[in-house]
C-alpha cells in the first residue's frame, strides 16, 4: 500500500509507548493476524501504545489489550497527531 501522505511506517512493535498510532495494514496472509483483527486491530483504527515489554499493551477502541512482541510485528502504523 503506498503512503501518500509520506509519513514514515513502522511496526507496533517498533513505537514507542505513549504515541498516538493509526493501524495501516496487518499482515494479510497469517493465521495469527485474524486473532488481532478479533482483538480490533483494523485498517485505520486509532491505537495508542500503553506499555512495551514482554506484551505490547495498547488501546484499542476503548480497550485495553496485550498482545505478544511477535504479533505486535505485524501491525505495520504511522504516528498521528497529538
Amino acid at each position: 500500500m503506498p503512503n501518500s501522505s509520506s509519513k514514515p511506517i513502522f511496526t507496533l512493535a517498533r513505537a514507542r509507548v505513549g504515541e498516538r498510532l493509526r493501524v495501516v495494514t496487518i499482515c494479510p496472509d497469517c493465521p495469527e493476524c485474524l486473532r488481532l483483527r478479533e482483538l480490533g486491530f483494523q485498517d485505520r483504527v486509532e491505537v495508542r501504545k500503553i506499555a512495551d515489554g514482554a506484551a505490547i499493551i495498547c488501546s484499542v477502541m476503548g480497550m485495553r489489550v496485550a498482545i505478544g512482541r511477535d504479533l505486535g510485528e505485524h501491525v505495520r502504523v504511522e504516528r498521528i497527531a497529538a
